[in-house]
């Protein structure tokens, strides 16, 4: 991709974002709305990194574009912009969202990056009911959020797609204030973690190939200010392909009326998982299997902590590549180990990427 070619697609999508709203976009999407299905898709070249996030489900709906620039004009600067639109329909009510935000970052040094942005959300409710949770239901109509955050990456993996050493760590800071002349006041305070180890990569059999991840998530939010509550669609939800598999969506999150999902400020996962190629040389070691073990769980609060949902299962990966682009067709059957009320008892899951 020629220089033009990267700067018309960066400007690009940050009018989109203020055509949307009064916002450009970053990297990162608010941990909240990394949604029980998340795929992804992406690629890097000179500096030049393009992506693609979406979540599909049976009621959820929503993708997202980001593009950023490394080493802008020859200074250890990053800039980003992007995008994103989605949807629910759920049976007491309908979300529409479209959002947008802009980051500036600065590396540190060639593993760590620091990164502000500023990001813009609008949330429209409607169709509610009177069965409709009041969690759900006080936020009927038009809510405006707009944040401020700081975001710490390091990353020292290997490969972003089939990483087998190395490490990966994330920590975010963000403020919500009716200050910017926005609807919500709250603080969210995120972290995130995974570790890639090959410990028989010197053997000679076939589990020198064997790459052992573990991923640790952890999040809190909470309102401030004159905020009565943070609003549902800014909360974590628990459960599916992303988080706890063999798992429904959002089913390891907290209930209102009517067994309602309305969402947790507090949110924990941890995911194991065995990676091996399979066929690496007839595949050119795209094609690979995976045994796993997710527990997790989100909360109206970080006291309640404890009582995780448990699941565990095995899944077959390919990469998919074209030109400098790539991502992972993913499909992980998981079984629920430890069933409650309507969940699941086994659940397939079938998305694009691998979330850590």
């Amino acid at each position: 991709m020629n220089r033009m070619a990267r700067w018309t697609a960066f400007f690009a999508v940050a009018a989109l974002g203020i055509g949307w709203g009064g916002g450009f976009a970053a990297a990162e999407e608010p941990a909240a709305q990394r949604g029980p299905q998340t795929a992804s898709i992406g690629g890097r070249t000179d500096g030049f990194e393009i992506s693609g996030t979406g979540d599909v489900t049976a009621d959820t709906q929503e993708v997202g574009v980001n593009v950023q620039q490394h080493n802008l004009f020859g200074t250890p600067f990053t800039a980003s912009a992007g995008g994103r639109v989605g949807q629910e329909k759920f049976r007491n009510y309908d979300l529409d969202r479209w959002g947008a935000d802009v980051g500036m970052g600065w590396a540190l040094d060639e593993k760590t990056n620091l990164r502000g942005l500023y990001r813009f959300d609008r949330y429209s409710v409607f169709n509610v009911t009177r069965q409709t949770d009041r969690a759900i239901r006080n936020f009927d109509g038009r809510t405006d959020v707009a944040a401020l955050g700081l975001f710490l990456d390091h990353d020292t993996r290997d490969s972003l797609e089939q990483a087998t050493a190395g490490r990966f760590a994330r920590g975010l800071l963000e403020l919500a204030s009716t200050s910017f002349g926005e609807d919500a006041d709250f603080v969210r305070l995120d972290g995130e973690a995974a570790f890639y180890w090959t410990p028989f990569a010197d053997s000679d059999g076939w589990w020198r190939e064997v790459t052992f991840v573990e991923h640790l998530q952890a999040g809190w939010v909470e309102e401030i200010g004159d905020s009565d509550a943070v609003p549902f669609f800014e909360r974590y939800f628990v459960g599916g392909a992303s988080t706890v598999r063999g798992h429904r969506a959002r089913w390891l999150s907290p209930r209102g009326d009517g067994e309602q999902h309305v969402g947790g400020e507090a949110q924990f996962v941890n995911n194991i998982e065995a990676r091996l190629p399979l066929l690496p040389e007839k595949f050119n070691r795209r094609l690979s299997t995976a045994l796993f073990f997710d527990m997790g769980r989100s909360y109206r609060s970080f006291s309640d902590l404890g009582d995780f949902g448990y699941g565990a299962g095995a899944g077959l990966r390919y990469l998919v590549k074209m030109g400098f682009i790539e991502g992972t067709l993913r499909a992980d059957y998981g079984f629920n180990l430890a069933p409650e009320g309507d969940d699941s008892r086994s659940r397939l899951h079938i998305a694009f990427g691998i979330p850590f």
